[in-house]
């Protein structure tokens, strides 16, 4: 829902300051837990990448690496937490 409202802001011309981080962040943040969560599901045998024993053809330690990056890209979590707290919130700047 909150990706389909910055989609919808845009196409009303509006800018999705906050709205655009708090998806970014959610959505991020919730891959990397669900990958890790998958890594941790499959103990040992998730760490393998390739061969016969590996579950799911080797996808979940290629997303647990991927998913870090994708929380870093585009603005880290900590830089649009802090775009949702002064834009969003209206705290002041620390």
């Amino acid at each position: 829902m909150m990706s389909y409202r910055v989609a919808w802001m845009q196409s009303r011309g509006l800018v999705p300051n906050y709205e655009a981080s708090m998806a970014k962040t959610f959505g991020t943040e919730l891959h990397q837990r669900m990958a890790r969560t998958a890594y941790a599901t499959l103990g040992l045998r998730g760490q393998l990448m390739d061969g016969a024993w590996a579950p799911l053809g080797g996808q979940v330690p290629m997303a647990v690496l991927q998913t870090v990056s994708l929380t870093i890209a585009a603005g880290t979590s900590e830089i649009n937490r802090n775009i949702i707290a002064t834009r969003g919130l209206g705290l002041p700047r620390g």
